[in-house]
């Protein structure tokens, strides 16, 4: 499993996650999101994940590289049969680049945890019924951060 260093995971917990529905939202570590529960309910569900592909490992990538993964992972999403709505994930103040993503309506928190070590992602954001979003870190033996 990784380990976030201190710096890291609080740079997670401050980037704001906005949601790019009909009537947009944002989600933030540790804050309820009660426009969730509508969601949840619209598709019988109880959970989500936001996912991106951008940036593995935490390396940035060149843009048409992290467009191509990005394409990639929709398309596995919906070959999967999740719904999935666009996100986009921004840090306020450290000048890391915008990251293009998901919020898959429906991904319980295991399988969250093998989508993001399949994309190589350090963490997701991940809901249960509370809609409080928390950082799950990615179970990969080996990953150091």
């Amino acid at each position: 499993m990784t380990t976030l260093s201190p710096a890291l995971r609080k740079a997670f917990e401050e980037t704001q996650y906005h949601v790019l529905h009909q009537a947009p939202f944002g989600l933030q570590v540790g804050q309820p999101q009660p426009v969730l529960t509508a969601l949840y309910q619209q598709h019988q569900t109880d959970c989500a994940c936001l996912i991106t592909a951008f940036n593995p490992m935490g390396e940035l990538l060149d843009k048409d590289e992290n467009i191509e993964r990005h394409a990639q992972l929709g398309r596995a999403l919906g070959a999967a049969g999740y719904a999935a709505l666009p996100t986009v994930a921004q840090h306020p103040a450290n000048g890391w680049p915008a990251e293009p993503g998901f919020l898959v309506i429906g991904m319980g928190r295991e399988d969250a945890q093998r989508w993001a070590a399949e994309w190589e992602q350090l963490a997701v954001l991940w809901t249960a019924a509370d809609t409080v979003p928390q950082l799950l870190e990615t179970r990969v033996p080996g990953w150091m951060r």
